[in-house]
């Protein structure tokens, strides 16, 4: 007898379902990020939407996951927060090469 795909399985079974997976990953890595560098730093929201010049009703709508959060914002948002961020990829397909790391440009 063949135990039937859990839902996740037939998701990563296909190009579209695996890709869906993986953004939905990716965006929430993002939030957790957001989350511990506002909860590391000595702001609250308020003074994180004036450092950023924004509203903090627009901060809270970004750390409660509404909206599509630009990788933009995310570097800004961090940034503001006395973070960077720096972004790797894995290979999911044996035989793809590993990305390199670049060097980071030095700041003027």
């Amino acid at each position: 007898m063949t135990e039937k795909p859990t839902l996740l399985e037939e998701e990563q079974g296909t190009d579209e379902g695996a890709q869906g997976l993986a953004a939905a990953d990716l965006a929430g890595q993002a939030m957790r990020l957001l989350h511990q560098a506002l909860e590391a730093s000595d702001l609250d929201q308020k003074a994180l939407a004036e450092k950023l010049g924004v509203t903090q009703g627009r901060v809270s709508q970004v750390l409660n996951g509404d909206g599509n959060l630009r990788v933009a914002a995310l570097a800004r948002y961090l940034r503001a927060l006395g973070y960077d961020v720096t972004l790797t990829a894995a290979p999911v397909t044996p035989g793809n090469p590993i990305l390199p790391r670049t060097a980071r440009r030095s700041r003027a």
